[in-house]
C-alpha cells in the first residue's frame, strides 16, 4: 500500500480529531464538577494531554515513526505481539463504536426528536466503510479540503457569541476546590487528548518525517486551545449553572444567536461541522481496524474485513451501554483511566524496545572495537 501524507494533512486531522469530539459537550463535563471553574479545567486537561502526547511522540521518534501493529510485533514477538494489537483494535473499534452513538444521541436528543437512532448510526457508519475501501490517503486528502470550512465555521461561532459574553459568570476565579477541578479536568483528559495516540499508526505514512513531532503536537495544541476558548465563552454566556444542566450547552448557546435578522439558527452550522468532525474521527479508528487486520491477516489488502467491521461497529454502539445516562456515566467517570491503561501498556512496550534497540547497539560497538 503505496500511501504518502504531508504534514499539513496530518496537522488538519490531528486538529479535528481532538476539537470535534469534544466542542459540544467538553463544557457540561467540565462545568458540572467545577462550576465556573471549569475553563480551568479544560486548561488542565489541556497541559496534562500535551505532556503524556509529548511523551509518546518522542518515544516513536526514537524508533523512527513505524507503524503500532509492526513496533508492538517487533518488540514483544508474535504471540504477545499478537494480543497488543488485538487490544489496539478493541479500543480503536470501541471508540468508533462511541462517537457513533454519541453521533446518534445528539441527532435525536437536539435535532430530530422523532427519528430512530439507527438511521443515522447506519448512515455515517455507511459513509465511514466507502470512504475506507478508498483507503487512508483519500480520507486525509477529504480532511483537507474540508478543515478551512469546518475551521471557519466554529472560529466564527466563537466569535458571535463573545458579543453575550459576560465576565460575572466566570467570577470568582478558583472560587471551586481544586480537587472538583481536577475531577472536571479528569472528565476531558481522556476525551479528546490521550485517545489522539491512535493517530500514532499514520505517522509512518507521513512523507517527510522531520518536524513531524512538532506538527502533531501543534494540531493538538490548537484543538485543546479551542475547547478552552469554547469552555470559557459557554460559561461566560450562559452561566455555570445552566451549562451543568445542558448535554449540549455549544449547541444551546448558539440556539439562541441571531446574526442578523435573514440569518438565524445558526447553530445547525456547528452541528454540521460537528457530524463532519465526528465522520473524519470515526473514519480514523475504523482504518486503524482495518489496518490491524491486514497486518495480523499479513494482506495485501483490509478490503474484505470492512463490512463485518462495520455492521460489528454498529452493533457495539447500541449494545455497550442500554441509555444515553449509562453512556455518560461511563465517559465522565472511566474513560480517561481506560484509555490511560492503553497508554502506560504503549510506553512501556516502546520503552523496552528501545533499551532493547541501545544495548543491541551497544554489544555491536562492543565487539567492532575488539
Amino acid at each position: 500500500m503505496n500511501i504518502l501524507l504531508t504534514k499539513y494533512q496530518l496537522f488538519t486531522v490531528t486538529t479535528n480529531f481532538v476539537i470535534f469530539s469534544s466542542i459540544l459537550m467538553a463544557p457540561a463535563l467540565t462545568v458540572a464538577a467545577a462550576k465556573q471553574d471549569g475553563w480551568i479545567s479544560m486548561l488542565i486537561a489541556f497541559i496534562l494531554g500535551l505532556l503524556l502526547n509529548l511523551v509518546y511522540v518522542l518515544i516513536l521518534r526514537k524508533h523512527q515513526y513505524p507503524s503500532l501493529f509492526s513496533l508492538i510485533d517487533r518488540v514483544t514477538g508474535k504471540w504477545i505481539g499478537t494480543v497488543l494489537n488485538i487490544v489496539v483494535m478493541f479500543y480503536a473499534l470501541h471508540l468508533a463504536a462511541m462517537v457513533v452513538r454519541n453521533l446518534s444521541n445528539f441527532m435525536v436528543a437536539s435535532v430530530f426528536p422523532t427519528a430512530h437512532p439507527w438511521t443515522y448510526q447506519i448512515l455515517v457508519i455507511a459513509l465511514v466503510a466507502f470512504t475506507a475501501l478508498y483507503g487512508v490517503r483519500n480520507l486525509f486528502l477529504l480532511n483537507e479540503l474540508l478543515s478551512p470550512l469546518l475551521f471557519f465555521i466554529v472560529g466564527g461561532s466563537l466569535i458571535l457569541i463573545i458579543k453575550d459574553f459576560s465576565f460575572l459568570e466566570i467570577k470568582p476565579v478558583f472560587y471551586t476546590p481544586f480537587r472538583k477541578i481536577f475531577e472536571g479536568a479528569y472528565a476531558t483528559l481522556g476525551f479528546p487528548f490521550i485517545e489522539a495516540l491512535i493517530i500514532g499508526n499514520f505517522f509512518h505514512y507521513v512523507q517527510q518525517k522531520k518536524q513531524l513531532m512538532f506538527v502533531y503536537l501543534s494540531g493538538i495544541s490548537l484543538g485543546g486551545l479551542t475547547l478552552i476558548i469554547a469552555v470559557l465563552l459557554i460559561i461566560g454566556n450562559d452561566g455555570a449553572y445552566m451549562v451543568a444542566r445542558e448535554t449540549y450547552p455549544t449547541y444551546s448557546v448558539l440556539r439562541d444567536i441571531e446574526f442578523t435578522t435573514i440569518f438565524e439558527r445558526i447553530e445547525i452550522l456547528i452541528a454540521l461541522a460537528w457530524i463532519t468532525g465526528l465522520f473524519f474521527k470515526t473514519t480514523v479508528c475504523f482504518l486503524v481496524v482495518m489496518m490491524g487486520f491486514k497486518h495480523l491477516a499479513n494482506s495485501k489488502s483490509y478490503r474484505p474485513f470492512i463490512i463485518p467491521i462495520a455492521v460489528l461497529t454498529w452493533a457495539m454502539s447500541n449494545h455497550l451501554h442500554k441509555t444515553v445516562m449509562d453512556f455518560s456515566n461511563f465517559v465522565t467517570s472511566s474513560w480517561t483511566l481506560y484509555w490511560f491503561t492503553l497508554y502506560i501498556i504503549l510506553i512501556i512496550v516502546f520503552l523496552i524496545g528501545f533499551l532493547r534497540k541501545k544495548k543491541q547497539l551497544g554489544q555491536e560497538q562492543h565487539a567492532r572495537d575488539r
